[in-house]
């Protein structure tokens, strides 16, 4: 099996070289990389190319924004599973991908997802841990939605459900995981685990009007999927990321 990682990268010159050492420090080895740069001014550009032997797709040019950067990675991968790692973020310990590949060897699952840490801008600080359930249909009607880095996906899912939405600003990858569970129906698994470590500063997460334009676009997602979205739906997901605080 060989997984495909894809990283997103603008201006990010403080913390890329850090994420690309967690892809290539995984024991796992048979992995495709591919970094996805959206032309960045900063430096970032030379410590990816100082890399350039050891990855293998580097894409710079401007994008449409987070979900056409994840498109242009996802529309070159040959891997038989795909999973992202922006650029400062980084993946929980070097067995991550053993064992997500593990967990596809020995299930029928078309994506797995696992647990995910929240740490402070300055990466001193454990600020939540966001810890998903066993999988049920049910789970995103009651507000539930896993770190988007903490899932993997079979790359025959991308074949059968499209892309990421980039009409989207910052939830193309709630509708995005919402079609393929409720839409297609295609089966999930949990592995008990944390996968990744990010921090704040997501443009999900910056302020209080990002958290409101967020949960309108989640809204409008089961709306565009011809979805009946329960009263109670969006209320529990934001009552589930409060949980994770404590």
């Amino acid at each position: 099996m060989k997984i495909s990682i894809i990283t997103i990268c603008f201006n990010n010159q403080k913390e890329v070289q850090e994420t690309i050492d967690s892809v290539l420090t995984q024991s796992f080895k048979n992995i495709e990389y591919i970094l996805v740069d959206g032309g960045s001014t900063d430096g970032s550009l030379k410590i990816i190319h100082a890399y350039s032997d050891k990855i293998d797709f580097i894409i710079s040019e401007p994008d449409k924004g987070v979900y056409s950067a994840i498109n242009k990675g996802l529309k070159i991968a040959t891997g038989d599973v795909i999973g992202l790692l922006h650029a400062g973020d980084l993946f929980y310990d070097n067995n991550v991908l053993s064992l997500i590949e593990k967990t596809f060897r020995d299930s029928e699952s078309d994506l797995v997802y696992g647990h995910s840490m929240v740490l402070s801008e300055n990466r001193d600080k454990l600020i939540r841990k966001n810890i998903s359930p066993t999988y049920n249909d049910n789970l995103m009607r009651r507000g539930w939605f896993p770190s988007h880095q903490s899932v993997y996906f079979k790359t025959s899912v991308f074949t059968q459900c499209g892309y990421y939405n980039e009409d989207y600003k910052i939830a193309g990858d709630y509708e995005f995981l919402l079609r393929v569970l409720c839409v297609f129906d295609l089966k999930a698994s949990r592995i008990d685990a944390f996968i990744i470590k990010f921090y704040l500063g997501g443009i999900s997460s910056k302020n209080i009007m990002s958290l409101l334009e967020s949960n309108y676009e989640c809204y409008k997602a089961w709306k565009v999927n011809n979805l009946k979205i329960s009263f109670y739906t969006i209320p529990l997901k934001l009552i589930r990321k409060v949980y994770q605080f404590f």
